[in-house]
């Protein structure tokens, strides 16, 4: 009887440890499967590709003489932080850059910018720029070639040229290509040459998201022209995917077309200009770049002694913008985002 008892006891001893060795490798099989799948997820994380687009850079004057006092990194000390969130920042270089600078006089319209200017552009993770505007032969052909040999140098990519709109002068990194074009006088590239060198490109590089950077429009003006909306509507019917505009020294209003965006300024971004507080403000487009969407940060700056900042409080900033801007747009950019 005794030995019955213990063998039974023995039996339900095995089974409950059976029991619990199966068990155990379940849980652990089922925790190792939701380790993949969270590995899996984790692999499927989408990272976008993110771009920001700024306004106008002049490194003369008045920005001279700030660096010369505090350093050559003082007009991005408050941006440098945000802007090196993203993969590429592009804007427009509103002059040429030399190994030695012409000391023109206070108010001169002509600039001349100091080397160590490139001291500010690498810290604020600036990659591509446009040449294409009505300052950077400042200092002649010769100038605007040492200009392009230092940046090359510097590993700075440029595009566009003052006078010509060659497609030659593109440029282009993981199926984004930049294409400056400066339209500030008549002179200028013509609207046919603009649409028929887009045309073209478009043709040969059908799947590349082309970004056009033209300096456009009249100064200090907070809407843009017929011209600026006729050659806008024009460069999207010939292929151009986005317009980033800048000349007018202000924001200008925000258009949407075939469903392209046009943003016909940013305004000044690093400028002496302290005579209003418009041209003391601009923005930044924070471009990310999904696989189905493509998403338009908007994000306005104030500029103290030209040091921008992001605006403390944008809201007012952004209402106005949006009631000058396409109807569609207006909601999106009172909440800074545009999604598209």
């Amino acid at each position: 009887m005794k030995r019955s008892l213990f063998i039974f006891l023995s039996l339900i001893l095995f089974i409950f440890c059976l029991y619990q060795v199966i068990n155990s490798a379940t849980v652990e099989d089922i925790n190792q499967e939701a380790s993949l799948v969270s590995v899996v997820e984790f692999e499927e994380e989408i990272i976008p590709e993110r771009i920001a687009f700024v306004g106008d850079m002049m490194f003369d004057r008045g920005v001279e003489r700030s660096m010369l006092r505090n350093s050559f990194v003082f007009p991005v000390e408050l941006i440098k932080g945000f802007l090196n969130n993203f993969d590429d920042v592009v804007g427009n270089l509103e002059g040429p850059i030399n190994e030695e600078p012409e000391d023109f006089f206070d108010n001169s319209l002509k600039f001349s910018f100091d080397k160590r200017t490139l001291e500010s552009l690498n810290v604020a993770n600036f990659s591509v720029l446009s040449l294409a505007n009505n300052h950077t032969l400042n200092m002649g052909r010769e100038g605007l070639a040492e200009t392009r040999s230092i940046l090359t140098e510097d590993e700075i990519n440029f595009t566009g040229d003052p006078i010509i709109c060659d497609i030659a002068d593109i440029y282009s990194k993981d199926g984004i290509s930049y294409f400056g074009i400066n339209k500030t006088y008549s002179f200028n590239c013509s609207d046919k040459e603009i649409v028929s060198s887009i045309e073209e490109y478009k043709f040969y590089n059908p799947e590349s998201f082309l970004v056009i950077l033209i300096h456009w429009g009249n100064e200090y003006e907070e809407t843009n022209s017929i011209q600026q909306q006729k050659l806008g509507r024009a460069m999207i019917d010939a292929g151009a995917d986005l317009i980033i505009g800048s000349h007018p020294h202000v924001v200008q209003n925000i258009e949407i077309y075939n469903d392209k965006l046009i943003f016909y300024s940013l305004g000044n971004f690093i400028f002496d200009q302290y005579f209003s507080k418009e041209t003391q403000q601009g923005l930044i487009i924070g471009l990310e770049i999904y696989p189905e969407e493509k998403v338009y940060n908007i994000y306005p700056v104030e500029s103290i002694l030209s040091q921008p900042q992001l605006m403390e409080d944008p809201e007012e900033f952004l209402e106005n913008l949006a009631s000058n801007s396409s109807e569609e747009l207006r909601e999106s950019i009172k909440k800074g985002k545009i999604i598209r």
